[in-house]
């Protein structure tokens, strides 16, 4: 990570906490890049994408993953143990000089450590905070599991993928769409916060649902099921 000599872009002089997993990343990674001051969290043991392949020259170490890398570009970085209380006040001092919070936490983890949105916005009105989670807060499967691979095959984009014959299964595409999605309707939510804040003030909570995100990119075939009770056939032609 490179906290100095960050590029200056149009997010200049906004500072992001971002206490993500491989999910929420990306999000961090967009708005550093567009020169917000993003400063990730780890824990003392580390971002397990640290251990993520490629390495550089094929050697294993937790400085030396490519994946790591591209995933923070232009952060700051700063390990805390927020199961202990020191490392949770410093997070709340943190919050206390941020424009916004972007996290990828369990529903409810936030909460039980007392260091959500409904603990730390009333000390910081103009807090914009932004959950990223697999499901969304609410939902009926909030609490379940996801992976990159069930967010593209539950949300329907996988359906569209592979070949015309439907007896075949899906293939899938390259990288991590489902998490990109998710983080780039994080971002976009994140920067209208930003428009209204300064509008009215105030910040929000913002909960963002990757499952809803990568259904959105069906198109057509969230139209056709929705209206016709059809599914849309794969076109490979």
């Amino acid at each position: 990570m490179t906290g100095q000599g960050a590029p200056v872009g149009p997010l200049d002089g906004i500072r992001v906490i971002e206490w993500t997993d491989e999910k929420g990343t990306y999000a961090g990674k967009l708005l550093a890049d567009a020169g917000a001051d993003v400063v990730k969290i780890e824990s003392p043991s580390g971002d397990p994408t640290r251990l993520y392949e490629p390495f550089v020259g094929d050697e294993s170490n937790s400085e030396r993953s490519l994946w790591f890398w591209h995933y923070n570009t232009n952060k700051s970085g700063i390990t805390l143990d927020l199961e202990q209380e020191r490392g949770r006040e410093l997070f709340r001092e943190l919050v206390a000089s941020a424009d916004a919070v972007v996290e990828s936490q369990p529903p409810g983890r936030m909460a039980e450590l007392g260091i959500d949105y409904a603990d730390l916005s009333p000390s910081n009105r103009p807090l914009i905070w932004v959950a990223i989670t697999p499901f969304g807060r609410e939902a009926p499967r909030a609490h379940e599991h996801s992976t990159d691979l069930t967010l593209l095959a539950g949300g329907g984009p996988a359906w569209s993928c592979g070949y015309d014959d439907h007896s075949l299964p899906p293939v899938r595409g390259g990288g991590n769409q489902g998490y990109q999605t998710g983080c780039h309707y994080a971002v976009m939510s994140l920067l209208v916060a930003l428009v209204h804040r300064d509008i009215s003030g105030t910040g929000q909570f913002i909960d963002v649902n990757m499952h809803a995100a990568s259904n959105v990119t069906t198109e057509a075939g969230s139209y056709e099921w929705l209206v016709a009770n059809e599914t849309v056939q794969r076109q490979t032609g």
